[in-house]
């Protein structure tokens, strides 16, 4: 048993929580966020989400105060990347420069850091080359997280990007296959993270989400999308519901599929063997069950990988990266 700790992710339209100690999920705290909190996956206010997690903190109980944070996609550069075999040290003054194409501010305002996924060897044995996920992040930005947990009464001891956490679930993993695709049915948009020989290769988005067919339930029902998020989460089961959502299901299912013939045709030697969904989206069953019928893939609810839940068991495939995030740490 490891320590224990809290996984956090914030997510555009819901706070999850997740707390853990390697082996186990002990709890899970799934809160939607206050209006304006969020906007265009930057957080708004670092004052009032610090305010907001003690408070579901508090209400929640048995939360622990060390932070494991996935760091929001528009706060990092997540890239996969093969370098010489070096020195640490070397590394970590090589490694800056591997992002300088997607760094405007200078380089020594970031920090970067990275985990080796695999190496390549000489005939004599002798390293010859290193493959990482390697990450930036604002120096800046993490100041800020550091400080919004120590106002919540918390304390952020590790930060990593969303395909790091997931490579946490899958890398090692029994009872995971090493080639799959996670699908993330989520609010604004559905992405797939693709991962090879157990390691994070690459993650597309598709800009189709839960929003979209929260939208199409209003439309039925003459209300807003947010009000109308409750006839999801209660379950789809009235055929005039069903024939409301239909379009926004195939429309994923399409795109679905798509990315993942494009990313067998680019990887020809990858076959993927297994697709696990993930997300509020993934508790939507005609959605499921849709994406199913258009890919020829075994399709499982990630949590079949994922530590067995003391609690909210049901609740834990829509926070899987706050889960990972706690993982691996020792």
């Amino acid at each position: 048993m490891g320590k224990t700790y809290t996984g956090v992710d914030i997510g555009s339209s819901t706070l999850k929580m997740a707390v853990c100690d390697g082996d186990s999920i002990k709890k899970i705290v799934l809160e939607e966020l206050p209006d304006g909190l969020m906007a265009e996956g930057r957080i708004t206010s670092f004052e009032a989400m610090a305010d907001f997690i003690k408070s579901c903190a508090k209400r929640s109980g048995g939360m622990t105060k060390h932070v494991a944070f996935v760091i929001p996609q528009v706060d990092c550069v997540t890239r996969r990347i093969q370098m010489p075999a070096m020195s640490i040290r070397d590394l970590e003054m090589n490694l800056p420069y591997e992002f300088r194409d997607y760094i405007t501010q200078g380089k020594d305002k970031f920090y970067y850091d990275y985990a080796v996924v695999g190496t390549k060897e000489q005939p004599d044995g002798t390293p010859e080359a290193m493959d990482l996920l390697a990450v930036a992040a604002s120096k800046q930005v993490i100041a800020d997280y550091a400080r919004m947990f120590s106002r919540a009464g918390m304390k952020l001891v590790v930060a990593l990007p969303v395909a790091a956490a997931l490579q946490n679930i899958i890398r090692g993993n029994a009872a995971a296959k090493a080639n799959c695709c996670i699908i993330d049915f989520s609010h604004a948009s559905t992405q797939l993270h693709f991962f090879a020989n157990g390691a994070y290769d690459v993650s597309r988005a598709i800009e189709i989400g839960m929003v979209d067919l929260d939208r199409a339930l209003g439309e039925l029902h003459g209300i807003d999308a947010h009000a109308a998020s409750g006839y999801r989460r209660r379950g789809l089961r009235d055929e005039k519901e069903l024939q409301a959502v239909r379009g926004v299901c195939e429309s994923i299912a399409v795109e679905v599929g798509r990315a993942l013939s494009f990313y067998g045709f680019n990887n020809p030697d990858t076959s993927i063997d297994a697709v696990y969904t993930c997300g509020g989206g993934s508790m939507v069953e005609p959605l499921v069950a849709t994406v199913a019928e258009y890919i020829d893939l075994d399709q499982q609810p990630i949590t079949d990988i994922l530590p067995v839940a003391a609690d909210g068991a049901s609740l834990a495939c829509q926070c899987s990266a706050a889960v990972g995030a706690t993982m691996g740490r020792g």
